[in-house]
């Protein structure tokens, strides 16, 4: 590795759609920043597509390196590899269909300006199948992802998780630090609660790529949950699980004392709902507002309501 590479690009591969790939490498080579790699990890062990000549012919003078894996990790563990592999400064995760807009590595980096600046991410556009964009920000078509910034920043995102991973650029010492990622949470929410917790987040004041929503996106929010059984399993206990899990890595931060309450009232009153845990649900409503009004009401919805709601939900992302 040059020493003048800064950055290394992080991409996942699993059975792409070639033409999207395609796309997200031309964008990828139209950085205006140059000074970076691109490592990718293909975790389909039976794919024989020939990446390496793809890569040759779109990122001609950037240099990249492909890993095959012997057998599925995941994405999480995939960009744990990635992680791991990385020796620049900076790393910057990345999926393998969407497309980057030129100044994307130069303003993400600029925002490190402050050593206490652990990650950096934007908003984004948003792309169909065809490439088109019908929205200039992911919180149009996903309202209930608010994009927090300033000193309440980390009270939310300990709370639920507002940003993408393939907007986010860190230092790698710092996801250095969350290694194992763990297999059941989104690997951003995972790297941004420690990125939180050590230092600070800094978000472009602009969308810095095109972001593709289609129906196989596995970041959807509640993509897996049909009913309300579901939702307790899916969402609200591994939620407990998620912060306990941060609070091992973090023993004895006060910071993260409230959200371990927080997530057993949560399990609490859908289980059996009192006035006593909706009232302490209410008064930290702000922290994830169209979650805790949603599950005040949930014990009360019946399930077949519920389950219509889930659908509108996800049709509309």
């Amino acid at each position: 590795m040059s020493d003048s590479i800064l950055v290394t690009v992080a991409m996942a591969i699993y059975r792409p759609n070639i033409e999207w790939l395609k796309e997200e490498l031309s964008s990828i080579a139209a950085q205006t920043y140059k000074h970076f790699q691109v490592y990718a990890w293909n975790d389909d062990p039976n794919d024989e597509y020939d990446y390496d000549f793809l890569f040759f012919q779109y990122l001609k003078d950037i240099p990249f390196r492909i890993y095959h894996g012997s057998q599925n990790l995941g994405s999480n563990k995939v960009f744990e590899k990635l992680t791991i592999l990385a020796k620049t400064p900076y790393i910057a995760y990345c999926d393998q269909d969407d497309v980057w807009l030129p100044e994307k590595l130069s303003v993400l980096l600029h925002l490190f300006d402050d050593e206490n600046v652990t990650l950096a991410c934007s908003d984004m556009y948003v792309i169909d199948e065809n490439s088109k964009v019908v929205s200039n920000s992911i919180t149009k078509i996903r309202p209930r992802q608010i994009l927090y910034s300033g000193p309440d920043m980390i009270a939310h995102l300990l709370a639920k998780n507002f940003i993408t991973g393939c907007t986010m650029m860190m230092k790698t010492e710092i996801a250095r630090k969350a290694i194992p990622f763990p297999r059941f949470f989104f690997h951003d929410w995972w790297l941004a609660s420690f990125a939180a917790l050590l230092g600070k987040i800094r978000i472009s004041d602009r969308p810095l790529m095109n972001y593709r929503v289609y129906e196989g996106n596995q970041s959807k929010p509640l993509a897996r949950i049909h009913s309300k059984a579901e939702y307790l399993e899916k969402y609200i206990i591994p939620y407990r699980q998620f912060i306990e899990l941060v609070s091992r890595y973090f023993a004895g931060d006060k910071r993260l004392q409230p959200y371990k309450r927080w997530s057993e009232v949560r399990i609490s009153y859908f289980q059996r709902p009192t006035w006593k845990n909706a009232s302490y649900l209410w008064k930290r409503k702000d922290w994830a507002p169209s979650t805790t009004k949603l599950e005040l009401l949930l014990p009360f919805i019946p399930s077949f309501i519920f389950s219509l709601f889930l659908r509108k939900i996800q049709l509309s992302q």
